[in-house]
């Protein structure tokens, strides 16, 4: 069964620096941008595509150009990428494919991160995490994404939800990856914050319960254990609102309100590159896009699984686009 964790779980328990960084080094290295050029002008890449992959470097950043690079020497990574930045279900399968295929590591891991990104945009934050656990433990080290990857992996925890582990991913990306982009570790702290800040509120744990049962009820998925949080999800209600009532009747007047802002920081549109390469917030309407595709190519896709895919990433996708059919478009 699969196994949530925190990203120092997942690394094991010394994995994260102490307080002395020598005394426990980091296990995130630096991007290794001589061996990229290498690789990717043995995809054919000139002088003049170097030159240019440079500049994008400085005026843009290492991700974003090693992105673009890859994607112009790999028409079939840079068709599924597209899929995928265009919300369009077929990216799984695509992305999957070039995944298990694994000839390329720079293509496999560029992909994992796009397939975790198309999960969580598509409202399966369970599979999402499945795919930034399998980067983080099999390609870390190889691209410059790993740290995006482990801030992604702290929102799809979060999103489950799991806010204990979710806080830990989010302390953990902060202490290891201090070089990220600002916008990223200003997310993720107010993240962190807020998360913590849940431990103490049964209404915030109530809230996160609810909205996995919601997700599973939109999927079709009414079975015993979700009538069983159905109702523990009303009984908590009722006990909170018996306490609050006890409350008023022993105050002056009625219980003041929180004033502060209920919006999450996961709804922070903050800016970023192309090619989805830093942007926060652009979750296309997979959904949508997968209730708008006819009966006939729904089932080619799906014949496409069982042809092109095998073992745990044909399960994996199939349980998507099975998700998808019982979800529709709600």
């Amino acid at each position: 069964m699969f196994r949530f964790a925190s990203i120092a779980a997942l690394l094991g328990s010394a994995a994260l620096p102490a307080q002395d960084p020598e005394s426990a080094p980091n296990p995130f290295k630096p991007f290794d941008k001589t061996k990229f050029v290498e690789h990717v002008r043995g995809l054919g890449a000139g002088d003049e595509d170097i030159a240019a992959f440079e500049t994008q470097c400085e005026e843009e950043s290492i991700a974003y150009a090693c992105e673009s690079l890859l994607r112009k020497f790999h028409t079939g990574y840079d068709s599924a990428a597209n899929l995928a930045e265009d919300g369009d279900p077929k990216a799984a399968l695509e992305l999957a494919a070039l995944i298990e295929k694994g000839d390329d590591e720079y293509v496999r891991a560029h992909s994992r991160y796009h397939l975790g990104r198309h999960f969580l945009d598509g409202d399966d934050p369970d599979l999402a995490t499945q795919v930034f656990r399998n980067y983080l433990i099999q390609d870390k080290n190889k691209t410059a994404l790993d740290a995006e990857v482990a801030f992604f992996y702290g929102s799809a925890l979060a999103e489950i939800p799991r806010p204990a582990d979710a806080a830990t991913t989010f302390a953990d990306f902060l202490q290891l990856f201090p070089d990220a982009p600002e916008r990223y570790r200003a997310v993720a702290a107010q993240r962190k914050a807020e998360l913590e800040a849940q431990f103490e509120s049964p209404l915030h744990q109530i809230a996160d319960e609810m909205k996995g049962v919601g997700r599973n009820l939109r999927r079709g998925k009414t079975d015993k254990p979700v009538q069983t949080d159905q109702l523990e999800i009303v009984e908590q209600l009722q006990k909170i609102i018996e306490e609050l009532e006890e409350q008023e009747k022993q105050s002056s007047g009625p219980a003041s309100g929180n004033s502060k802002s209920n919006n999450p920081a996961s709804q922070s549109a903050l800016p970023g590159g192309q090619h989805r390469i830093g942007n926060l917030q652009d979750a296309p309407k997979v959904a949508k896009r997968w209730g708008d595709y006819k009966d006939r190519e729904r089932k080619a896709i799906e014949a496409d699984v069982q042809t092109r895919l095998s073992g745990p990433w044909k399960k994996m996708v199939e349980e998507y686009y099975k998700k998808l059919n019982r979800g529709g478009d709600q």
